[in-house]
């Protein structure tokens, strides 16, 4: 059993500054390409974009997450079994609305929470680039 101390995990140190150093090499190259796309918008549009961001990504998760995507999970399932949602019957395919209920309502909310945070952002950084601190870069809406 080697007790040396420190000398016997320096191979590890030396792999972690290899790794973190190639992380920041890749990042500073993928900015630095991407940079001069980012030049018209100015800090503002930067400053905007990022609050959209913070603001938009939870909102994102909640909004999609706990009634955009189950509530389509739900309806799309219905249908699929048997529902005709243009029909006057009512509570004839109330068996289908049942099990699309029980099973789409979860998996939506499953599903809808990383789908609400990718929405999000994409709508944050896309409506707070454009429009900084504006009303509509803090409100997700369903993109048509």
């Amino acid at each position: 059993m080697d007790l040396s101390g420190p000398s016997s995990m320096s191979g590890g140190f030396k792999m972690k500054n290899k790794t973190v150093l190639s992380l920041l090499a890749s990042a500073a190259l993928t900015f630095g390409f991407s940079a001069p796309s980012f030049a018209d918008g100015g800090p503002m549009g930067f400053l905007g974009a990022t609050a959209g961001l913070l603001v938009d990504v939870p909102e994102g998760m909640v909004i999609d997450g706990l009634y955009r995507v189950p509530k389509k999970c739900w309806h799309s399932l219905a249908v699929a079994f048997g529902d005709n949602p243009s029909s006057d019957f009512g509570l004839c395919f109330l068996g289908q609305n049942l099990v699309g209920l029980t099973v789409g309502v979860p998996c939506g909310v499953v599903a809808g929470v990383p789908y609400g945070a990718v929405h999000g952002a994409k709508h944050g950084i896309s409506s707070g680039w454009e429009k900084p601190f504006s009303g509509e870069s803090f409100i997700v809406t369903e993109e048509k």
